[in-house]
């Protein structure tokens, strides 16, 4: 009897442990959609834990990647500025965690005011 319980469980469990079958492959490439965001440039969290957002004229707010664009827009902090951005499928990043209107990476920006 012991047999053929031992015997039940391995059965159960091996196509677990193994399994075999097609695995699909993620597409890792970030969204080609560029749209343009009318907004400025604001600085969330609290030392030493901040990350660079854009909020737009809505109040939407957008967390920016990579982290090198970041530096880059710290500078331009208040400025009214008209951003060229892609739209991430994935969050990423750490202001992803936080802001809600989803991660875009700005390709190009003018300052309006």
């Amino acid at each position: 009897m012991k047999q053929i319980i031992f015997l039940l469980f391995f059965i159960c469990i091996i196509p677990n442990a193994f399994p075999c079958g097609k695995k699909e492959k993620k597409n890792s490439q970030a969204s080609t959609v560029e749209i343009k965001i009318i907004g400025r440039v604001k600085i969330f969290g609290n030392e030493p834990h901040t990350f660079v957002g854009i909020v737009d004229e809505k109040g939407t707010e957008f967390a920016v990647y990579p982290r090198e664009q970041e530096e880059k827009l710290r500078k331009l902090q208040g400025h009214l500025i008209e951003f060229t951005v892609i739209v991430l499928d994935e969050p990423k990043g750490e202001g992803s965690l936080y802001l809600k209107g989803g991660t875009v990476q700005p390709l190009e920006w003018s300052i309006i005011r």
